[in-house]
């Protein structure tokens, strides 16, 4: 109902009584005035005049259901929302879900995850009011070695939606990080469920810092965020719905084409390690070397100190900086 309200606050633009709004949904002005508190609660600016009734002053920077879906293009990521005000972690939930047969395109989100995680079972900073944390459940008819190509395409859609809200020049860093100015602005964890060779389910997990003022200790030197290197405030609902909706265009076509090649020149010029020296810390063994591109299934071309090339299908990644220092 407070979201019905909401629309018609929306939709009139003027002030609008609570007797009227009651008319209008058959409730008494005393829950008109409950559910106009929700909103408030929730950070919609809504002025109140006696005599005149209630106006949506339109200033909001909230993050809900009703603003994601106005927004979103999609025709099936995103189309089922689940949206929680607390949760452990989007990706624990999107695979409890996945498990209890959600429909493909279900999105997890959420504006207080108290257990977010990053690679190698790191913790993911989960700022409340400050980040954007999701998932999608997605079922691709993949083998299991090329799941890895989900997490590429989350990166290219990320990228894409962040330099047209924000204009900053941000890079994939191979495989799953955005950086800016050579700091993490974006993380992105992949999981999935399979059946020796073949793909059950996978669970895209993406969590951007957006309005985030100031990171502290070790990760001061590490993190940075979309207001920080701006100087701007952002709505986490357009950010959100800009990131499903250049995936989505790209998962289709990947699904349509049934190989990563046709985005491998895209990524490539998005990607910082091209043409660097990194150091690749795999299972069983590491390497440094010189990144000299993108094979069409994905992985990281490296040729090292001895001419040797190989292709990293996963490892950690830390790109070496003009200082000497790697990132």
């Amino acid at each position: 109902m407070k979201y019905k309200i909401l629309k018609l606050l929306k939709d009139k633009n003027d002030f609008i009584s609570g007797e009227e709004i009651g008319d209008r949904f058959n409730i008494s002005r005393s829950a008109v005035w409950k559910y106009v508190e929700k909103l408030r609660e929730e950070g919609y600016n809504i002025e109140s005049v006696t005599k005149k009734g209630y106006l949506l002053i339109d200033s909001y920077n909230g993050f809900n259901e009703y603003e994601i879906k106005n927004c979103l293009k999609t025709e099936f990521i995103g189309k089922n929302i689940l949206f929680f005000d607390k949760i452990d972690s989007t990706n624990d939930e999107a695979k409890r879900q996945a498990l209890n047969e959600a429909e493909e395109g279900t999105v997890i989100t959420c504006r207080n995850q108290t257990n977010g995680k990053g690679r190698m079972g790191r913790q993911w900073e989960s700022e409340t009011g400050s980040g954007l944390w999701f998932s999608v459940i997605l079922k691709p008819a993949i083998s299991v070695k090329n799941a890895v190509q989900i997490t590429l395409l989350g990166g290219i859609a990320a990228l894409r939606a962040i330099r047209k809200i924000t204009g900053a020049q941000a890079f994939i860093k191979w495989p799953n990080d955005i950086v800016i100015n050579g700091k993490k602005a974006v993380g992105i964890l992949t999981e999935m469920s399979a059946e020796i060779e073949s793909v059950k389910f996978v669970v895209l997990g993406i969590g951007i810092n957006v309005n985030n003022d100031v990171f502290e200790g070790e990760l001061a030197e590490k993190a940075t965020s979309l207001k920080i290197e701006t100087k701007k405030i952002y709505s986490r609902n357009l950010i959100l719905c800009e990131v499903l909706n250049e995936f989505e265009k790209l998962y289709v076509k990947y699904i349509s084409k049934k190989s990563f090649k046709y985005f491998v020149n895209e990524y490539e010029k998005l990607c910082i390690n091209l043409g660097r020296n990194v150091k690749v810390m795999c299972k069983d063994y590491n390497i440094e070397g010189t990144a000299v591109g993108i094979d069409e299934n994905g992985e990281l071309i490296i040729q090292d100190y001895n001419g040797a090339v190989t292709s990293i299908y996963s490892g950690e990644v830390s790109v070496r900086n003009s200082d000497g220092k790697y990132i």
